[in-house]
């Protein structure tokens, strides 16, 4: 069998591969290329008998004095059992590295260590976990280890690494591997969680849309920035977001609630003309709604999200939760966070999405991410982590001294 490594693959080419192969992400197309503005970016592959066996989008960051780190985000697209290929692929993809001045080659693939039901981790209730992530995954690690990566530690901060370690998602199957329908999907989750989903916040003007408009990104941005201030972090720019429904026309989507506050305020006058002993609650209520209105305007938006479809059409097909954002200004007792996560629940159930990926956490599950996100009865995913190639080991080394005394400086301003 004659392999011949490729650089430079044409776009379409690569994305077909890609899309076809199982399970991949979204972060080994094209389109994410595209998106990654900062990074220089190649295409490269393996053909045997001018067929593309295996592939990689590799993300190029100049450093200094002409060198270079590759990062290969959630690759290579390969079968990382087949040792001949993967052996033969990385052998000149260090090659072409070294040529091309790299002196690393960093990738993350997702590959479980573990993956386990949050319950049975917090409470030991025993619920099936189907094992989808985590398959041979030391048969691979060692593939990985034995052609020279080495692992970049265990460590469970969620920005430990570029890629969080750990995560959590939810299957959208059951422990036969049968789909949900949506009342059962509701059903796993806490009693706590699903009472407020439903009928709950449809009675009282909670409303649920999605959209693909380019137009709506500034109603998504409006909300992380109340996110922002909160939280006082930094998230993405509305030209960021922009450049990623545009790259990924088919498969970003927007996610939007709104209050109808007139139909909360008739809800509220109703229920108090009904139930006597509501009255000084229902009556605190209104005053908050009539505020809202006041400063938000009548149909309001409480909280936003986007969710990057599956770009792959085999194997297990993962969407993924990115940004979400809340306005805690816009009456928050109505826990309109979880409707909102239901819907995008339901609506990757009606595109027949295997898992929901709900994003990164801490791996001491004790981080605000974590607490919101165990209200949906997820699994945790350990990822095997980061992976470093190293092409030259004396500019990798004063590559990361330098990073050290980089981060020492930032910490004591």
């Amino acid at each position: 069998m004659e392999y011949q490594f490729k650089t430079g693959i044409n776009e379409k080419e690569f994305d077909e591969f890609v899309v076809n192969f199982p399970s991949t992400s979204f972060m080994q197309t094209a389109s994410w290329a595209k998106v990654k503005t900062a990074w220089e970016h190649d295409f490269v592959g393996m053909y045997n008998k001018e067929k593309l066996v295996c592939a990689a989008m590799v993300l190029k960051r100049k450093l200094f004095l002409g060198k270079k780190l590759f990062y290969i985000p959630r690759g290579l697209v390969i079968d990382y059992q087949d040792k001949k290929l993967l052996t033969v692929f990385i052998k000149e993809l260090k090659k072409y590295a070294k040529k091309d001045g790299a002196i690393d080659i960093k990738i993350d693939p997702f590959i479980c260590f573990s993956e386990d039901n949050i319950q049975n981790i917090k409470k030991n209730k025993g619920i099936p976990v189907i094992k989808s992530f985590s398959k041979n995954t030391q048969k691979i690690v060692k593939n990985l280890t034995e052609l020279g990566f080495r692992h970049a530690g265990y460590k469970k901060e969620v920005n430990a690494y570029i890629q969080p370690r750990y995560t959590m998602a939810i299957s959208l199957r059951d422990k036969d591997g049968n789909f949900y329908d949506k009342e059962a999907l509701r059903r796993t989750f806490p009693k706590n969680t699903r009472n407020y989903i439903g009928n709950y916040q449809e009675q009282r003007g909670v409303e649920f849309s999605f959209s693909t408009d380019l137009n709506d990104v500034k109603d998504l941005v409006s909300v992380l920035h109340a996110t922002e201030q909160r939280q006082h972090i930094n998230l993405r720019s509305e030209k960021y977001f922009k450049k990623l429904m545009e790259c990924f026309a088919n498969n970003a989507v927007l996610f939007f609630a709104r209050v109808d506050i007139n139909k909360y305020i008739n809800f509220l006058k109703k229920d108090m003309k009904e139930n006597e002993n509501k009255k000084e609650f229902c009556e605190k209520q209104i005053k908050e709604a009539e505020e809202v209105k006041k400063e938000f305007g009548s149909k309001p938006i409480a909280g936003a999200t986007i969710v990057m479809m599956p770009t792959c059409k085999n194997g297990i097909k993962t969407a993924s939760f990115l940004y979400a954002g809340t306005n805690t200004k816009i009456l928050p007792s109505l826990k309109i966070t979880n409707g909102l996560m239901f819907y995008r629940l339901c609506y990757c159930l009606d595109k027949a999405c295997d898992y929901c990926d709900l994003g990164g956490v801490d791996g001491s599950l004790e981080d605000h991410l974590s607490t919101f996100k165990s209200k949906f009865n997820p699994n945790v995913l350990e990822l095997v982590g980061e992976y470093d190639l190293i092409i030259s080991k004396l500019w990798y080394s004063l590559f990361n001294l330098g990073m050290k005394i980089l981060k020492f400086i930032r910490s004591k301003r």
